[in-house]
């Protein structure tokens, strides 16, 4: 346990999802549910999530832009500095009352995520990460610090639903089909990145995710993952960028190396790349 010297950036990103989280645990507006595209949803709660981040962040640090997923997913003009906001992140099983999503904030500056804060949006439990300092579960009395758990390596997140037309909408569900056929690791498709959050935590081995939009939903999970001592790269086993597309996070060099080879079979299989 240990008291963290954080920056001002990282505790105003705190403070804002605990904001967040107060609007999610509520469910406020949670019946309101509006289609935005395929396979994908709104709720009031979203909105409602979103406004109370931002103002938190606004009054913390003004001089930061603001980009969110619900109708702000634009970076401004010259910006250098933005937070990266996804006010609900599994609206789907949210709006089903599934118990598994969550509430990211991440900063992004000097070209790299340098910070993420993740709330689990059912337990209200706060992860967070800086660059160069780790990344921790924060407690009552300081803060635990995370680390991936190589026992678990077999356990592994796929995201397969994907919105959205062209080879990269069917990227999820190829690459889930080669894992599955290998029968070799034990997968689970939970459509939130709180999965990465149990990666940093020991919980799960590792996670696969593509992105076709700004990266609100990934950029503090996989910050986490990184500052926890997982492996994060992307399928040709290059570090993440923040616009991805394809994040692969693994607890060991093994598992990176085979989520890595069937990622890039998937991606060859669709002729894309």
């Amino acid at each position: 346990m240990l008291q963290l010297d954080l920056r001002p950036e990282t505790r105003a990103a705190i403070t804002a999802v605990r904001v967040g989280l107060e609007v999610v645990v509520k469910r406020s507006g949670a019946e309101d549910v509006r289609v935005k595209g395929p396979l994908d949803i709104v709720t009031g709660t979203d909105l409602l999530s979103q406004a109370a981040i931002k103002r938190t962040l606004e009054e913390h640090a003004p001089s930061i832009a603001f980009v969110g997923e619900e109708g702000e997913a634009t970076i401004p003009d010259n910006a250098e500095r933005y937070w990266l906001v996804d006010p609900v992140c599994g609206t789907s099983n949210f709006a089903a009352g599934l118990p598994f999503y969550s509430v990211n904030v991440a900063l992004f500056e000097d070209g790299r995520v340098v910070l993420g804060v993740v709330g689990d949006g059912v337990t209200g439990e706060v992860y967070v990460a800086e660059r160069g300092l780790g990344a921790w579960l924060l407690t009552e009395s300081g803060a635990d610090r995370l680390q991936v758990d190589p026992k678990v390596a077999s356990v592994v997140s796929v995201d397969s639903n994907l919105p959205g037309p062209g080879p990269l909408a069917r990227f999820g569900v190829e690459f889930a089909q080669r894992v599955l056929a290998e029968q070799q690791l034990d997968v689970r498709m939970l459509s939130t990145t709180l999965c990465l959050a149990y990666v940093a935590r020991g919980s799960m081995g590792g996670a696969v995710y593509v992105n076709s939009t700004l990266p609100v939903h990934f950029a503090a999970g996989l910050l986490l993952c990184e500052e926890a001592g997982a492996l994060v790269t992307d399928e040709r086993g290059e570090p993440w960028q923040v616009f991805g597309p394809i994040y692969i996070a693994a607890a060991t060099p093994e598992l990176s190396g085979e989520l890595q080879r069937l990622a890039q079979e998937a991606v060859d299989a669709l002729r894309w790349g």
